[in-house]
C-alpha cells in the first residue's frame, strides 16, 4: 500500500514538472518565432535573455540566502574553466544558432532538424567511451538521419544557410550534453553544482562570454540604436526591451523547469517527454503558421519518431537490465535492516569482517547506478 502510495506521489510529481515543462518549452520556441520575424538582431535578444536570466538567478539565490541563512554553494574560478565553461559555451552556440536559424527555417522544420542532435549524442558517446555500440543503437540512428533527409527532402520551405545554422546548433547540443554526462557521471569529478539555480548562475556568465563574440561579428555592422530600438520598422525602444525581457522571463522559467526534469528524472523520462513536445510543436506549426507538409515529409516525420522512440526503448531495457543484475544485500544486511537497532554498526557499515566489506560494495554500486540513472542526459535539447 505504501509503495503504491509513494508510487502515486512520484508520478503526480513527474506530471507536475512535464506540465511546467511542456508550455515554457513550446512557447518559447513560437514566441521566438514570432519576435524574430519582426526584428532583425535574433542573436542580441538571445544575449539579453542571458542578461536577465542571470540577474535573476542571483536575486532569487540572494533572497533564499537571505531567508535561510545560508549561503549555497560557490565553484571555485579553477573548477569553473574545467568543468562548467565547456557546458557554457556549448550551450551558448547551442541556443544563439538555434534562434538564428528561426529567422530562416519554419518551425516544423526546425524541431525536425534539430532532432538530429541525438545523432551527435551518439557519436561523441560513442567516441569519449560513454556509450558501447549495439545494434539496435544503430537502427535508432539510421531511422533518423534518412527520417531527416526525406523530411527535408523537396521542402518549398527549405532554406539552406538556415538548414546549416541548425545542424550546427545540433552538433553544439550532442558535445554539450556529452560533456555533461562525462562531469555528472564521471568519478573524477567533483563538481558540486547539483541544483537548477546553481547551475544557472554557474553557467551563465560563459554563454554570455561566447554569444558577445558572434553577436559582434554577425551583427556589430547593422547593431545601430535607431536598429536595435525599431520593431517592425516603427522606433519603439520601450517595447523592444519590455519583449526582451518577457522572453529572457521566459527562457529563465523555461532552463529552471529543463534542469529540474534533469534532477529528478532519468534520461528514459526526457526522452519520451522530447518526443510528445516535438509532436505537439509540429502539429502547432501546422495549425498557427500553416507550415506545410508533403507525403514525403509525412513519412520522414514518421521515421524520426520511430528512430527516437526505439532510442528511448532501448535505453530503458538496458537500463532496467543493470538494476536487475546489480548485487542484492546479503543476508547479514537484511537482518541488520530487520533489526531493532540502525546504529552503523548494527548495519555492518564500518566493520572490518566480510560482511561490512559485502554491504559497502552493495551500497556504493546501488548508489553509483541511482546517480546514473537520475543524472543521464536528456536526448532534447531545448532552446
Amino acid at each position: 500500500m505504501k509503495q503504491n502510495r509513494g508510487l502515486c506521489e512520484e508520478m503526480f510529481r513527474l506530471l507536475l514538472m512535464v506540465a511546467l515543462y511542456y508550455p515554457l518549452s513550446v512557447g518559447l520556441t513560437f514566441y521566438q518565432k514570432w519576435f524574430i520575424k519582426h526584428y532583425r538582431l535574433p542573436l542580441f535578444i538571445v544575449t539579453g535573455h542571458y542578461v536577465t536570466k542571470y540577474l535573476m538567478a542571483l536575486a532569487i539565490r540572494s533572497i533564499v540566502e537571505f531567508l535561510q541563512k545560508n549561503r549555497r554553494v560557490r565553484v571555485p574560478l579553477r573548477e569553473q574553466l574545467r568543468w562548467l565553461m565547456p557546458i557554457g559555451f556549448c550551450a551558448s552556440l547551442d541556443i544563439g544558432l538555434s534562434n538564428w536559424s528561426l529567422e530562416y527555417v519554419t518551425v516544423s522544420l526546425y524541431t525536425m532538424a534539430k532532432s538530429s542532435s541525438i545523432l551527435f549524442i551518439v557519436g561523441f558517446s560513442l567516441f569519449l567511451k560513454l556509450e558501447r555500440w549495439h545494434s539496435s543503437l544503430g537502427v535508432s540512428a539510421f531511422l533518423i538521419a534518412v527520417g531527416l533527409f526525406l523530411f527535408t527532402l523537396q521542402s518549398t520551405q527549405l532554406d539552406f544557410r538556415g538548414l546549416v545554422l541548425v545542424e550546427m546548433a545540433a552538433l553544439c547540443t550532442g558535445f554539450r550534453w556529452t560533456i555533461s554526462q562525462l562531469i555528472m557521471q564521471g568519478e573524477e569529478c567533483s563538481t558540486p553544482v547539483r541544483h537548477p539555480l546553481d547551475m544557472m548562475i554557474a553557467v551563465q556568465p560563459w554563454m554570455f562570454i561566447a554569444i558577445v563574440p558572434i553577436v559582434i561579428v554577425a551583427e556589430g555592422p547593422e547593431m545601430t540604436l535607431e536598429v536595435i530600438t525599431s520593431f517592425h520598422n516603427e522606433y519603439e525602444p520601450a517595447l523592444v526591451f519590455s519583449l526582451i525581457f518577457s522572453g529572457g522571463i521566459l527562457a529563465f522559467l523555461m532552463e529552471f523547469s529543463e534542469y529540474l526534469l534533469l534532477v529528478n528524472t532519468s534520461g528514459i523520462t526526457l526522452s519520451i517527454v522530447g518526443i510528445v513536445k516535438e509532436c505537439i510543436s509540429l502539429l502547432l506549426a501546422h495549425q498557427i503558421h500553416g507550415d506545410r507538409l508533403s507525403d514525403i515529409n509525412i513519412v520522414g516525420l514518421v521515421l524520426c519518431v520511430l528512430g527516437m522512440t526505439l532510442h528511448s526503448i532501448t535505453k530503458h531495457t538496458r537500463h532496467k537490465s543493470a538494476v536487475l543484475s546489480s548485487p542484492t544485500p546479503s543476508r547479514c544486511n537484511s537482518q541488520s535492516l530487520s533489526s531493532p537497532s540502525s546504529s552503523p554498526q548494527s548495519m555492518g557499515i564500518g566493520r572490518r569482517g566480510t560482511c561490512g566489506k559485502i554491504n559497502s560494495s552493495t551500497s556504493k554500486k546501488v548508489v553509483e547506478l541511482e546517480d546514473r540513472r537520475k543524472l543521464l542526459i536528456p536526448e532534447q535539447t531545448i532552446i
